[in-house]
């Protein structure tokens, strides 16, 4: 009798362990959003704390007062904030202009295009007649009006977006602000004589992270001036704004590359020669090969201490699970995991010594 009695309790508490296991799993993965949204605050709140420490140790004024934590986190936050709008008027403003440009130079770009494959065609006679297909742009592109439902599908994506960023920003700034207090209180988890170890842990993976933010303006900075040179070496013009907008871009991780080649392929689309727009496709698919097989492995290297392999493996698997966002965080997680099993490591080879 009591021998059922244990096989029932212990049937129960497995069956228990395994719902608990499951409802933990599908609470993961319907908070997966608000996770990535922590783990990017995390991730700026460490790279942001090595510039508002500097701030504060500043003394300022006659009596040489020191700035208080908030007000050098406020401080940091209208830096960006102002880098973000003098970037944005330095890239809309020959936008604006280039784009009035084009429409004004439009149909004498269409009837370029009808002639070329007017020549083309008498040329080769298998050819379909292209003269007909370029007639019809004017009219396909007018009939855009069709996907208003899509862009407004977009728009509500982007404000969606929006909210996100305002999010993570008062995240970062709260984690800023409490931090210590944070980090004192998920100490007292452990027991006292493993604190000051799990609290290197957690100050070598704010390094990391760090690192990884850095290393991230890093390649953006690396790219755009790679592809400024590169658009002033093919005679493309506006070059500084496709640098512009090849930097930012790579700070989007797969996309990223190819978001930055769209606008100098459309400018070098309406550029003489014909073959230039080839030209520019491949170094831009050059540039992207170089990128992602042999700038960004390195530079993760310096900044994070990820080797190349780990760096495109992480990638790889950030990418496959969830997408543009795992791609994006791939690096500093792995980073952080590298220190964790470290250490859990090391504490093995210990007891393994000791025994």
């Amino acid at each position: 009798m009591a021998r059922a009695r244990d096989l029932i309790a212990q049937t129960a508490l497995v069956a228990l362990t395994v719902l608990l296991v499951i409802g933990l799993v599908r609470l993961l993965v319907q908070i997966t959003a608000i996770l990535l949204l922590l783990l990017i605050s995390v991730i700026l709140a460490a790279g942001i704390s090595p510039l508002t420490a500097a701030i504060q140790r500043r003394r300022f004024g006659r009596r040489q007062r020191q700035i208080s934590q908030p007000a050098a986190i406020l401080l940091v936050y209208l830096g960006l904030i102002l880098l973000l709008f003098l970037m944005a008027g330095i890239i809309l403003t020959p936008l604006v202009t280039e784009t009035r440009d084009f429409i004004a130079a439009l149909p004498q770009i269409m009837q370029n295009l009808e002639q070329s494959a007017a020549a083309l065609e008498g040329r080769y006679e298998w050819l379909p007649d292209l003269s007909v297909i370029v007639s019809r742009l004017p009219q396909e592109l007018a009939g855009l009006s069709r996907y208003f439902g899509t862009a407004a599908g977009v728009a509500f994506r982007a404000l969606g977006g929006v909210v996100s960023i305002v999010t993570v920003l008062f995240m970062t700034y709260y984690m800023l602000v409490e931090g210590q207090q944070m980090k004192r209180g998920f100490l007292t988890l452990f027991p006292r004589e493993r604190r000051d170890q799990v609290e290197e842990i957690l100050q070598r993976i704010g390094l990391k992270f760090g690192g990884w933010l850095r290393g991230q303006l890093l390649l953006g900075l690396i790219i755009g001036v790679v592809v400024g040179l590169g658009a002033v070496a093919l005679r493309l013009p506006y070059p500084l704004l496709l640098g512009l907008i090849a930097g930012i871009t790579e700070l989007i991780p797969i996309v990223g590359p190819i978001l930055g080649a769209i606008p100098a392929a459309l400018i070098a689309l309406f550029q003489p020669p014909w073959w230039r727009v080839l030209v520019v496709a491949g170094f831009y698919a050059l540039v992207q090969q170089l990128e992602s097989n042999f700038v960004v492995p390195r530079v993760m290297r310096l900044s994070v201490g990820l080797s190349p392999l780990l760096t495109v493996v992480a990638l790889l698997i950030g990418a496959k699970l969830l997408g543009i966002a795992g791609a994006l965080l791939a690096v500093p997680v792995a980073a952080a995991l590298q220190v964790v099993v470290g250490e859990v490591l090391a504490a093995v080879r210990e007891v393994a010594r000791r025994t």
